[in-house]
């Protein structure tokens, strides 16, 4: 699994291909991979909001104007998917270049 990350470190979806598939599900691979990872559940809406909300904060609001559940139990949910995102090499973190250059 991923390591920690802070609910407002912001991320960034790297170049992919996309297919779309039965029941909601959605195929993404990363242009430099040779296998595609698939995404379903609540994955494919998050990895959608990630463009324009990039971080677990950004993104928490916004599901809940959707869903009944406590921002908490969102938060949890959007957490899991982007620390698959993270270890599918999906997302990049730009906060993440931002430390090593302050350092």
């Amino acid at each position: 699994m991923s390591e920690t990350f802070a609910n407002s470190q912001r991320f960034e979806r790297v170049p992919h291909v996309e297919r779309s598939l039965a029941r909601g599900r959605r195929l993404v691979q990363p242009l430099v991979a040779d296998t595609p990872t698939q995404l379903a559940g609540s994955a494919p809406m998050i990895w959608d909001l990630l463009d324009a909300h990039p971080s677990v904060e950004a993104i928490v609001p916004e599901l809940q104007s959707r869903f009944t559940d406590s921002p908490d139990v969102i938060a949890g949910g959007v957490r899991a998917a982007i620390s698959m995102f993270i270890d599918s090499s999906l997302v990049t973190s730009p906060d993440d270049v931002a430390n090593v250059e302050e350092a």
